[in-house]
């Protein structure tokens, strides 16, 4: 295996460079690159740059880097030959698969990442991203709502994580989730405010109750019932079932 991955190795030619995909790959951490040359400088390099020679994202053929653009700068800070091994890739959606199976064998990646990476080739992802961006809600959690699909109060949302990361994510009728964000996040001016990961469990119980409510549910009655009982949800936000049995009760 290693001696395969040796044989494929290049150095660029005269004249020529590794180009960057702006907007798919993270930004680059300079504290990182610095590591990395004090890594090579003590250990040599243990995995190679991975590029592609692509041509249909600006028209001409560019070698862009896949994988290790900050390897491939800490090497121009030490002064390196630079050398790859250069992959196939054949459109932007085959890209974007390369990118996030290389970046997740050789460290862990954030749903943000993923989430930059597929925005290249999915509008949804770009929306997500602006969503998350106004809204204070975990990210698992704001996904399950812009797919209308379901949140585990007591864990992370296994099936829209992979959904993220596989490109699959889709919104689901905009309009009417983007709704009951503004409408989950006046319940959470009232309910005792907690941090992203906290709020999960008083998410999923105002989404099961509004399921339940269907287009009975009249916001600003509620809303002011609420206010009034609010000293009601001090002890409840984290007793399973009772927050969605409170608010239909307030809804009535």
């Amino acid at each position: 295996m290693a001696k395969l991955l040796k044989d494929r190795i290049k150095a660029l030619k005269q004249g020529e460079t590794l180009s960057y995909l702006a907007g798919i790959n993270r930004a680059i951490d300079p504290a990182q690159v610095t590591k990395l040359a004090k890594s090579v400088d003590l250990m040599g390099l243990i995995r190679p740059i991975v590029a592609s020679r692509i041509s249909f994202i600006n028209g001409l053929p560019t070698l862009y880097i896949i994988d290790g653009q900050h390897l491939f700068n800490a090497k121009l800070r030490n002064n390196i030959p630079i050398e790859y091994v250069e992959i196939n890739v054949t459109d932007l959606k085959d890209l974007v698969e390369n990118i996030a199976l290389l970046n997740a064998s050789s460290k862990s990646w954030k749903l943000t990442d993923y989430i930059l990476a597929w925005s290249a080739v999915n509008k949804d992802y770009v929306k997500l991203n602006s969503y998350f961006n106004i809204y204070d809600f975990e990210l698992s959690t704001l996904a399950a709502i812009l797919s209308a699909s379901s949140i585990k109060s007591n864990g992370g949302n296994i099936s829209i994580t992979k959904a993220i990361k596989s490109g699959e994510f889709k919104i689901v009728d905009e309009t009417k989730q983007v709704n009951l964000l503004d409408h989950l996040t006046d319940v959470l001016r009232i309910i005792p405010r907690m941090a992203r990961f906290e709020n999960r469990y008083v998410c999923a119980e105002y989404i099961s109750f509004r399921n339940a409510v269907g287009a009975a549910y009249r916001h600003k009655e509620f809303m002011v019932n609420l206010e009034r009982n609010k000293s009601k949800f001090i002890l409840a936000t984290q007793q399973q079932q009772k927050l969605s049995d409170i608010f239909t009760k307030l809804s009535k």
